[in-house]
């Protein structure tokens, strides 16, 4: 069965579910199971290439998102008439989407420091200045010395976008939203508006805080007039939460956007990263550190240093070269089981060589083309705020 003939079989059993608990009463229950099916027809839309089908998914989905609000409407009128209740809501109408919440927004603490991303000083020196400074000495920005909001990290994929900004949460003890812009847009359709005010109100109470959007620009491309009428609703409401009515002066709350595809993000969007640091490929000595760091506690044979591989390996992304080192580190484990002795604990593997990378270099290619780097140095020049 294909993958999306699963996806459809698993939607099918939610919905049926759903109307099964609807039928008997359980509210509750039909609305968890009525959504989860919705977060399923959305993948179907997405993974879909017939149009009819597409259109059907989405009648289908739509429909179970208005017997949804429908339930809960029905929910909050039923307890507004209850002795013990003031407000209309119920504690577990609540609960629900503060776990839709809890769902789609990942909090952590990174242990990341800045010697974990290779090089990449300029990028770091402005990271520094923009967020870790205000964040440590808040006493130190007010009136005209005022921190930075927002700030974009671009650039071709693998250079250490991610890192940087976990980097930085760590090194400022920050509360960390690692946030994905693709569930922000789909979890909940009509609910995306709440579930973005609900972030801010969070990283608000928590603050300092900080909140991070990998692939930023699927979440604030640009409006166009065929735009669906809850996309742009999501993205005013970001962009007031971020700066306008909702947002206040005190806050310390920093976004960084980080993006592939710079020319895609919404400039209204644009203006609000007030920092667009450009986070190129490795140089020389940066490459030789992601060498360094992917082959830590390696046995190694006749590598003094990583100098002559940092040099073959140029217009390699970081990641390019975390997948060198993987496929080098795999060749004696290949050996082994070759000669049938991976089996047996008491073999022992044999160092990792030169030769090892040479062939991983035979097989790996660069992920990122000239024409992609021109691109984005274009980009640079015409935007950036470093």
């Amino acid at each position: 069965m294909s993958s999306t003939g699963k996806l459809y079989e698993y939607a099918s059993s939610y919905a049926t579910r759903a109307v099964e608990a609807d039928r008997a009463g359980k509210r509750q229950e039909a609305i968890i199971n009525y959504v989860r099916a919705v977060e399923i027809l959305q993948k179907l839309i997405h993974f879909t290439d017939n149009p009819d089908l597409k259109q059907l998914y989405y009648n289908t989905a739509k429909d179970y998102i208005a017997r949804v609000k429908k339930l809960q409407t029905s929910k909050k009128r039923i307890k507004s008439r209850g002795p013990n209740t003031s407000s209309g809501v119920s504690d577990e109408e609540t609960g629900e989407i503060d776990q839709a919440i809890a769902d789609t927004i990942i909090t952590e603490k990174p242990d990341i420091k800045w010697d974990d991303v290779a090089n990449l000083q300029t990028a770091k020196q402005a990271l520094r200045e923009a967020i870790i400074w205000p964040i440590m000495r808040p006493d130190l920005f007010k009136g005209a010395r005022t921190p930075w909001k927002g700030v974009l990290l671009f650039g071709p994929p693998g250079c250490g976008k991610t890192l940087l900004a976990k980097a930085v949460a760590s090194e400022c003890d920050a509360t960390f939203f690692n946030v994905s812009a693709a569930s922000i847009m789909s979890k909940w359709l009509g609910e995306s508006e709440r579930l973005v005010k609900s972030l801010f109100d969070t990283a608000r109470d928590k603050q300092p805080s900080i909140v991070f959007m990998d692939e930023v620009d699927a979440l604030t491309g640009t409006r166009g007039a065929n735009e669906h009428d809850s996309v742009r609703r999501v993205k005013t409401q970001l962009m007031q939460a971020i700066d306008g009515l909702t947002s206040k002066k005190d806050d310390r709350i920093v976004i960084i956007g980080a993006t592939n595809l710079p020319e895609h993000v919404d400039i209204a969007m644009r203006r609000r990263f007030e920092k667009r640091i450009y986070v190129q490929l490795p140089e020389t000595e940066a490459r030789e550190a992601v060498f360094l760091i992917h082959t830590k506690d390696v046995q190694l044979e006749g590598i003094d240093d990583f100098s002559r591989l940092a040099e073959w390996t140029e217009g390699f992304s970081g990641a390019d070269i975390a997948l060198i080192c993987r496929e080098a580190i795999m060749a004696p484990l290949r050996e082994l089981d070759e000669k049938d002795l991976l089996k047996d604990s008491t073999s022992e593997i044999r160092a990792v060589t030169l030769q090892d990378f040479l062939k991983s270099l035979e097989k790996i290619n660069p992920s990122v083309s000239p024409s992609e780097l021109l691109g984005y140095e274009d980009w640079q020049r015409q935007f950036a705020a470093e």
